[in-house]
Order: structure tokens, then sequence, then C-alpha cells
């Protein structure tokens, strides 16, 4: 999860719900040997190193990312900086910058979009009340009429799980990498078994949750 207000393991022990889903999935990867972490990292390399064909969209969502100073990171310029192209070659395209904070991420974006992209500011949409990349999607999901296809821009190392997520509610979505291609790097890398990691955690509490007809577990999820 890559916004300013990210949930800690901390806050996710503090969550009965979540500490659940987060007890099933260590116990999971301890009978399966590592091979949910496995897999669920081969998905995120798969996702990130692919770069899909560009689809007609109805809207673009740029995941928010933490800010530095008051000002947009290094990760969240490289989607704002997608946006700002995905805008110019489509000039009806509207813009969703998502990301809660203060000041929000979402605000920060927009700022950056006005000064530095070609893009009207009644084409952008903000969601500024997330704290985390599934409520990105959840609060998102409130703004569209319903059926939209919708690109969802962001790292390629976060893609495996933002259309994880975005599957989950019911959203039509493609990714729209921000960089043009990926590269190994050790910082990719090091994200990459991060977002692993909480994709295998997402992955096996939705599976515990239907299995056994967790009600709370279902509920953060929809």
């Amino acid at each position: 999860m890559n916004t300013a207000s990210e949930l800690t393991l901390r806050g996710a022990l503090a969550d009965p719900a979540l500490r659940e889903s987060l007890l099933v999935s260590a116990l999971l990867l301890l009978l399966s040997g590592g091979l949910t972490y496995a897999l669920s990292w081969m998905w995120v390399l798969r996702r990130a190193i692919e770069t899909p064909p560009l689809a007609d969209l109805d809207a673009v969502l740029v995941c928010g990312h933490v800010l530095r100073d008051g000002r947009p990171s290094v990760v969240f310029l490289q989607r704002l900086q997608r946006a700002a192209r995905l805008a110019e070659r489509f000039p009806r395209l509207p813009i969703i910058v998502a990301g809660g904070g203060a000041p929000s991420e979402a605000s920060v974006g927009r700022d950056w979009l006005l000064d530095h992209g070609v893009i009207d500011a009644d084409r952008i949409r903000l969601e500024t009340t997330s704290l985390d990349t599934f409520e990105n999607l959840r609060h998102t999901r409130s703004m569209l009429a319903g059926g939209e296809r919708i690109g969802l821009v962001s790292s390629r190392f976060h893609l495996a799980r933002v259309l994880a997520y975005a599957r989950q509610l019911g959203l039509a979505a493609v990714a729209v990498p921000a960089e043009s291609r990926w590269h190994p790097t050790r910082a990719n890398l090091a994200a990459s078994l991060r977002e692993a990691a909480l994709l295998c955690w997402f992955l096996s509490g939705r599976f515990w949750a239907r299995l056994a007809r967790r009600r709370r577990l279902l509920a953060r999820i929809r």
C-alpha cells in the first residue's frame, strides 16, 4: 500500500478482523512451505514486467503515494506524468486523483497536473478521504455511475495488488503502468517483495473469509 497513511502492521493487529486475516495468512504460508508467498510474488512480477495494450477508457484513476515535504514523491511523479500524457492523448478523458492526508495527495497531484500538464481543471476529480489503496478504489467506485472502464495508473510493482482490489470491488479496471518498462533495481525488487506480502495477505484473508463465512472480514472488502 502506498498512500501517506497506509495501514501498518501495528494497526492491523489492533483490528480484530484484520488480525484474524493476518494470522490465517501466516498459517497458510507455513502450511504451504512458502508457496502462497512465492505465487504472489510471481504474480506481482508478471504484472510489473508486462505492458498491456491501452484499451478504450472512460476514466483514469491515479493512485496516490506518500508526499515528500508536501510535494509529490518520485513514485507519485511518475504516476502523474503518465496521467498527463494520457490527458493529452485523450482530451476528453476524466482524471481522478486519489489519496488523503493533510495536505491530501489528491490535491497535491491535481496542482501538479494543472501546473505541468495539458489538462483543464474541470476534467480532474479528487478522492481525498482514503487512507490506503483499497479505500482509494472503494471511494472512487462511489464517484462512478457504474460500468465505466477505468484505467488504474500506478507503479509497475503496485499493479498486481491494485488490480486484485479493483476486481474484488467489481470495477472494470485495466492496468496502466506509470513507467515505460520494468527495471529490476534494488528498490523495485524490494517493493515487489513487499507487494507480494500484502497481496498474499489479502488473498489468503479473502479465501478464509469466504470459506468460513466470516461476515466482518467480508464486510471489509466490499
